[in-house]
């Protein structure tokens, strides 16, 4: 059995169960690679994976679901991370961690340095990387969350106290609730404020981090 199709034998239910080609797609893709993605979505188009900690975007926006293309519109959170311009985002952990396609590999992309990391070059082999490396999505620190409050839903996400690579070990342990967007968006605020001195908070960074109530806060631009 291949890691891909271990990777859909554990999956939930698919989010959507009519499946459409990608057409929004950057021009340096390989072709191959999209059709990878293309096939993964016509087995299981969208699905919540390994506990939980993995969730692939459908093909098409169900719901609050938003589909792979409403996923990468420019506008939506990505704005600050021009290098991300030539990746297709198509899966993420609960805590913003994101999976793309870029060119023939496939890519983990941090949202607070926004950098990436080259991962696989087939996405039977990035299955592999998940499905081997739970740490890598977090899959511990979601069960123990998940067994004191509940299962998430498939758009809620989880937000640090304190963002990862700033030290401040007490808070972060604290997390809460948000949806996908409201924490790329706080994602992408810090990496814009940041980016110009890593590994230093700006002043004010409280008030619309943590301060602000979920969905209205951290504006992408």
């Amino acid at each position: 059995m291949s890691k891909l199709a271990e990777l859909i034998g554990q999956a939930q239910n698919p989010i959507s169960r009519a499946p459409k080609r990608l057409r929004e797609t950057p021009v340096t893709l390989a072709r191959e690679r999209l059709l990878e993605l293309e096939a993964l979505l016509h087995l299981r188009d969208g699905f919540v994976a390994l506990g939980g900690a993995l969730v692939v975007r459908p093909s098409v926006t169900v719901a609050a679901v938003r589909g792979i293309e409403d996923w990468n519109q420019i506008t939506l959170w990505r704005k600050p991370y021009p290098k991300a311009a030539e990746v297709l985002f198509f899966a993420e952990d609960r805590f913003g961690q994101q999976f793309g396609l870029h060119k023939d590999s496939i890519l983990a992309f941090d949202p607070v340095t926004g950098n990436t990391e080259h991962v696989a070059f087939s996405l039977d082999r990035w299955a592999e990387h998940v499905i081997d490396r739970p740490e890598a999505l977090g899959q511990a620190r979601l069960a123990e969350w998940v067994e004191e409050h509940g299962p998430l839903s498939t758009t809620q996400r989880l937000q640090p106290r304190m963002p990862p690579g700033f030290d401040d070990d007490d808070a972060l342990g604290e997390l809460r609730v948000l949806d996908d967007v409201d924490l790329m968006r706080r994602y992408s605020r810090l990496h814009a404020e940041t980016r110009k001195a890593p590994g230093v908070l700006p002043e004010g960074f409280e008030q619309w981090w943590w301060d602000t109530s979920p969905s209205s806060g951290g504006g992408g631009e």
